[in-house]
């Protein structure tokens, strides 16, 4: 436990430092963004098709933003999964990084398995299939040629957590104006903010738990 412990705490200091301390940290860390933004629309569209929504594709912008162009009916739901989805998603990965490690390269194989399918069977513009063919080379690289898959989730995990938490004023925001009309958006915020840091908060104790 105490290992786990001091792991977590030194990839949160590593993540302040390049973040705050590091010039030109955007463009260094700038692959790894674009595939914490890509999951997260994977999983916008995840729970469209269980809820019985239709797909349509998975876009990357100009300004190298994802977006997930989606059709259905239960709207609300697909809105907050993005956000509070994607929370459970990385601390479903955090968990595995330190407590399932055994299972930490075949989840690896599945994330590049994921950006495969989508830049097939998603498909809307060859650069956009493009990157994530060239996302999934590198996982599938990482699980079979190193042995580092537990350490690779941990810092996905705890990079991905401290991020959207940070960013949950700018994460949601868009999606959030559709829930306006029965609360202000912040209040919206502050509400998906206070369920994600609860996930962590039990998701830690778990991985702490001796």
């Amino acid at each position: 436990m105490k290992n786990n412990f001091s792991i977590l705490a030194w990839f949160v200091i590593l993540y302040f430092v390049l973040k705050y301390f590091i010039p030109f940290w955007n463009y260094i860390i700038y692959p790894f963004t674009l595939i914490v933004t890509f999951l997260h629309e994977f999983w916008h569209a995840f729970f469209a098709l269980i809820t019985w929504w239709q797909v349509h594709w998975i876009q990357i912008n100009t300004d190298w933003s994802w977006y997930t162009i989606t059709s259905g009916w239960i709207q609300s739901l697909i809105l907050m999964w993005w956000y509070i989805g994607s929370a459970i998603f990385w601390n479903i990965l955090l968990y595995i990084g330190f407590k399932k490690q055994n299972w930490a390269e075949n989840i690896i194989y599945l994330l590049g398995a994921s950006m495969l399918f989508v830049a097939i069977f998603w498909f809307h513009s060859f650069f956009s299939s493009l990157i994530l063919i060239l996302f999934a080379i590198l996982f599938f690289f990482l699980a079979r040629k190193t042995d580092y898959d537990a350490l690779i989730l941990q810092l996905l995990g705890i990079f991905s957590i401290l991020y959207i938490i940070q960013d949950f004023a700018v994460w949601p925001s868009s999606d959030l104006a559709k829930f306006s009309a029965i609360l202000p958006k912040f209040v919206w915020m502050i509400i998906w903010l206070i369920i994600v840091l609860f996930i962590t908060w039990w998701n830690l104790k778990n991985i702490f738990r001796k």
